[in-house]
């Protein structure tokens, strides 16, 4: 059973995913999107103010919105995401090292039907990403199916 608008209460909180981020892929990614020292080089961040390598907050936010793509609106019964209209509030709480797993959860923080569309509403999320602890919150807005349309 997909999550359409409808579905949805302020309040709601959905647990998603988990995904390991390896070495590799942090210096990968950074060396193309972020190379500063402490992401690409594991001597140079033995001198930064982690004291070893860690991933690009970027890095961090692009897995966090892979698991809400992947694990919450992707599945067959995932939310019928229409597409999203913004992000708010993007926090890094602490670094993310490797061999980590991130998980997010969401929370639904706000809902309002369209005015002008049938087919849609828009739908505020919470986001957090975890490892052992908070690593990342953001707010993002986005354009939820409604039922009716699929009639």
């Amino acid at each position: 059973m997909s999550l359409y608008f409808e579905d949805l209460t302020v309040g709601d909180r959905y647990e998603a995913g988990a995904y390991t981020i390896e070495k590799d892929e942090i210096v990968s990614f950074a060396e193309q999107f972020d190379p500063q020292p402490f992401h690409v080089d594991e001597e140079a961040a033995k001198d930064s103010m982690f004291g070893e390598l860690v991933a690009s907050g970027l890095h961090t936010l692009c897995l966090s919105v892979r698991l809400f793509v992947t694990e919450f609106v992707s599945p067959e019964d995932g939310l019928q995401n229409m597409g999203g209209i913004g992000m708010d509030e993007l926090r890094w709480h602490a670094p993310v090292r490797p061999g980590e797993t991130l998980e997010i959860e969401i929370e639904v923080a706000d809902r309002t039907p369209s005015e002008s569309r049938d087919d849609r509403g828009y739908v505020e999320f919470e986001r957090s990403t975890y490892t052992d602890e908070k690593v990342l919150s953001m707010r993002s807005h986005n354009i939820v199916r409604r039922r009716d349309a699929d009639r």
